[in-house]
């Protein structure tokens, strides 16, 4: 699966007790988002891909902390192994080309803005 800006998208992701230094977090549930990807990036030192992803909804477990037409990132290891794709953009496949082609020379940057990555879709 490639994850484009544009795409509709809708995953499950895990839910934890809060971080305390010194302490191990503990699994409380998943909850479900839904929402659509306004800019992705790749950082190729630490090998993570970034979203930054536009949110319709969300519910679960603490699915108040995720509030509707907010923005949220999430790294890519996050999104894949539990995500449906509910639709792509107009120019998915020219998308995924450029996104393949900058994979290989890139940095943590956000491309919405270059190359009118964002055309090709509807709100």
């Amino acid at each position: 699966m490639n994850l484009t800006v544009g795409c509709k998208v809708e995953w499950t992701e895990s839910v934890y007790t809060p971080y305390v230094e010194g302490k191990i977090s503990n699994f409380i549930g998943e909850r479900t988002i839904t929402g659509r990807i306004t800019a992705e990036g790749y950082a190729k030192k630490t090998n993570y891909h970034f979203f930054t992803i536009h949110v319709y909804g969300a519910e679960g477990v603490n699915a108040y902390e995720i509030e509707a037409n907010s923005k949220i990132v999430r790294r890519g290891v996050v999104l894949y192994p539990k995500c449906r794709l509910i639709s792509t953009p107009d120019n998915y496949e020219e998308l995924v080309k450029e996104k393949a082609a900058r994979k290989d020379n890139s940095s943590p940057v956000c491309y919405a803005q270059s190359k009118e990555l964002r055309e090709g879709f509807e709100d």
